[in-house]
């Protein structure tokens, strides 16, 4: 999903503040996924960081 974003900055740079931000917050996204995409449970930190980034990402677009 960032390369899309990056590769159209053009487009989502007046969505986004940060392109630098916009690739960590992917990044975090990405590692969370694996558990998330094969239905295993969260553990509490990583439940943490899940909403911790959530708000990264809503923040991103302020």
């Amino acid at each position: 999903m960032s390369v899309v974003i990056n590769s159209n900055w053009d487009i989502f740079g007046g969505i986004f503040n940060s392109k630098k931000a916009v690739e960590k917050v992917m990044a975090n996204l990405n590692a969370l996924r694996n558990p998330i995409a094969h239905c295993s449970p969260l553990a509490e930190d990583e439940q943490l960081r899940l909403q911790l980034t959530v708000r990264d990402w809503f923040r991103l677009m302020e």
